[in-house]
């Protein structure tokens, strides 16, 4: 048992970037997606290659977040998972997305850093438009 708010995973295929959700596929930490079945377990604390140890977050410890925004996001409004490890803000395209969080400082540009508040019920699903 581990007992802490971050853990130690092996960077998979690619690497993985600081500030950006990562996920487990084959036991390795690699981006997560903007796809709603991806589980993200935390995110990445720097920058590590392919078979790189990876320090990890996790996504249910104690505090708050600093993500990597995928374009401009307002202040307060929610956050989803997006490609490449990122958080946007819900699109207004009719689909099911991940919700990871809460913003608490604006994005104005893709690449921006920002702190999130992770919401209790991060890992599920809304749907845009309803």
């Amino acid at each position: 048992m581990i007992e802490g708010s971050k853990r130690t995973f092996i960077a998979g295929t690619g690497g993985v970037s600081e500030a950006r959700l990562v996920k487990l596929s084959s036991g390795k930490a690699v981006l997560n997606t903007a796809t709603d079945t991806d589980n993200p377990v935390g995110v990445a604390e720097y920058d590590s290659a392919e078979n790189e140890a990876c320090a990890v977050r996790l996504i249910n410890g104690p505090g708050t977040f600093f993500m990597t925004a995928a374009g401009a996001i307002s202040l307060g409004a929610e956050v989803y998972a997006a490609a490449d490890g990122k958080v946007s803000a819900l699109s207004a395209e009719a689909s099911t997305y991940r919700r990871i969080g809460l913003a608490l400082e604006a994005a104005t540009a893709d690449g921006d850093i920002i702190e999130v508040l992770p919401l209790p019920d991060a890992v599920h699903t809304e749907v845009s438009g309803t």
